[in-house]
């Protein structure tokens, strides 16, 4: 009898590219403490990185992938 195989990694949501960036330890700790609301690092990153592209309007705000966070306090 053959087993089905588990479905394993990410999930296919749209194509991505693999990419490497160097970061010195000092942002990177800071980067980990800013992530900690998030799901992942990369998810916090790909947030900043859609802020920024949406307030240079360079990105339409309706194509945002990652999920907006909404904080109870502050605004």
């Amino acid at each position: 009898m053959l087993m089905a195989k588990a479905k394993r990694g990410r999930p296919i949501c749209e194509p991505t590219n693999l990419r490497s960036v160097r970061l010195p330890n000092r942002i990177w700790k800071l980067v980990e403490k800013q992530s900690r609301n998030n799901r992942s690092v990369n998810e916090y990153i790909l947030s900043v990185l859609e802020d920024e592209l949406i307030a240079n309007k360079v990105l339409d705000s309706s194509l945002r992938r990652s999920p907006v966070i909404k904080n109870n306090g502050g605004n």
